[in-house]
This record gives structure tokens, C-alpha cells and sequence, in this order.
């Protein structure tokens, strides 16, 4: 869980898993890791995870993995990061990365997601933030990181620390510009609410040294005010909460929509005592 003393104190995770799959990213997710871990004392371990009982394509696949694993360590030796690297295999890829995170008691977990606009958060992904005793984080990419300008961040109440904490680090390594928006019901919304939930969170954001700006929408289907507005951003950042249009659609449907109307990069995070 992302924790400090005081706001903004945070230095970034210990302890990253970063599993490299077929289809992964390397780059982006290699920058992403940079921009999360303790640039002193962090440690990053680089995990490429084979299904067992697939003998005739193993020596191949590993080669492949060992390839990514390999470049990725390369690029973080460039930054000046620690990382370590593991080939390894296991009866599900899903319980592989929990079992190998328990193992090093990882304090997160960063993933790739399919940059394709139609690409569905997969069901190992969805087991894993269900299941793992870290923060996680799902990346879909969309637009190098070292593009990001503009971050969108939908809320519903007052942000967590865990999640300003993560924003924190992300605008200091790109300098980017954070907007955080809240949506009312265009009919039935209270928009006096609306501003002043937008005006506490752009507040609590200045202790974590974020100049927040605020945007309210109106309308019925979340998807797809938010899908218009992010034309204007490289970055949506979206987590579970008790808001009424996220709210148990993590895992589900409705994030899947969001994803697939947004015209940006996407990262899901979920802190460890997030539900």
C-alpha cells in the first residue's frame, strides 16, 4: 500500500513485480516501473511466467521471455534502478505472479494491457487485483509515457492518499497536468455538491504538490462523458470506489466501456485495502 508520514512524503514502492508477457509493452511498462519504484532502495523484480505442460513450445518461449526479461533489466541498469530477473514456470500464469509476489513480498504489482481499442481487461488480470496482498496496477497504453500532458482522474468522493500519492509521481516524472472531474446526473445531479466535492479534492491534492485543475460533467452514462472528454488527455486514471457508476464494475463491464471509449492511455489502479 502507497503510505507516508505526511502527504507527499512517499517515495515510491519497495518492492515491484513487473511480469513480462508475450504481448507486453516492455518500454512504456519499463518507464512506468521508473516512475513508481524508490529510486534509492527500491527493487524491481523482472518475472517472465510459463505455463507448465506446454513442453514442445517451452524452449522456445523461453527464449522469447528471457528476451523481454533481458531487455527491460538492460533499460533499468540505464536508469540507474535495481532489478533482478526470473524465468520460472507454474500451472496458471494468474497464480504464477500472486504466488511469485507473496514470494518476495511485493508491494505491487505492475501489468500490461492490450493497447487494441476493443481489448477487455482479461479474467487473469481481474484475479489478480482481486486476489493479490499489494497495491496493483493495469496499464493499457495507448501513447508513450514520455507524451503525457494532460491526466483525466474521474472521482466520486474525496481521493485516497494511495491514489494522490501515485498521481504525485507520475506528474513530477512528466510534468504533466492533472484534471480531476466528477459527473452528475444531468437531470437529477446536485451540481452545488458536485463543485464543492471538486473543490475539496483539488485542495487535498495541493498537499501532495498537485495544481489540480476541475471539470464537472453532466450527463447519464459515465462511459461515455468520460470517453468524449479524454480526446483532450493522454492519461485516465481510474481505481474501484463506492461511487455509484464504478462501484463494483472494476472487474466488470462497465470498465471494460470506459476503456474502450476512452481515446487515451489507461491505468487502473487498485492500492492493497482498496475494495
Amino acid at each position: 500500500m502507497i503510505a507516508g508520514k505526511n502527504e507527499g512524503s512517499w517515495l515510491g514502492y519497495k518492492n515491484i513485480l513487473l511480469p513480462l508477457g508475450h504481448k507486453a509493452d516492455i518500454n512504456n511498462l519499463t518507464n512506468l516501473t521508473s516512475y513508481l519504484i524508490d529510486k534509492k532502495d527500491g527493487e524491481v523484480e523482472l518475472i517472465h511466467i510459463m505455463k507448465e505442460g506446454n513442453y514442445s513450445g517451452l524452449p522456445k518461449e523461453w527464449r522469447e521471455g528471457s528476451k523481454r526479461v533481458t531487455e527491460s533489466h538492460h533499460k533499468m541498469m540505464r536508469l540507474g534502478l535495481h532489478s533482478k530477473r526470473k524465468m520460472t514456470t507454474a500451472q496458471s500464469i494468474g497464480r504464477g505472479i500472486l504466488e511469485e509476489a507473496f514470494e518476495i513480498d511485493a508491494d505491487s504489482i505492475i501489468l500490461g494491457w492490450g493497447p487494441k481499442p476493443k481489448s477487455k481487461i482479461s479474467g487473469m488480470a481481474s484475479k489478480i487485483m482481486n486476489n493479490a496482498n499489494c497495491d496493483v496496477i493495469i496499464y493499457k497504453n495507448r501513447n508513450d509515457l514520455d507524451t503525457i500532458e494532460n491526466i483525466l482522474y474521474p472521482i466520486a468522493f474525496e481521493p485516497d492518499h494511495s491514489r494522490l500519492n501515485l498521481l504525485s509521481r507520475i506528474i513530477k516524472e512528466t510534468d504533466a497536468t492533472l484534471t480531476i472531474v466528477h459527473m452528475i446526473d444531468k437531470h437529477n445531479g446536485d451540481e452545488k455538491q458536485g463543485l464543492n466535492l471538486l473543490e475539496r479534492a483539488t485542495e487535498k491534492a495541493k498537499k501532495y504538490d498537485i495544481e489540480a485543475k476541475s471539470l464537472l460533467l453532466k450527463g447519464k452514462y459515465v462511459e461515455k462523458e468520460v470517453g468524449k472528454v479524454s480526446e483532450d488527455f493522454e492519461l485516465l486514471i481510474i481505481g474501484p470506489s463506492r461511487d455509484w457508476w464504478v462501484y463494483q464494475t472494476l472487474f466488470g463491464k462497465k470498465t471494460d466501456k470506459i476503456a474502450s471509449r476512452a481515446k487515451c492511455s489507461i491505468l487502473l489502479h487498485k492500492y492493497k485495502k482498496e475494495e
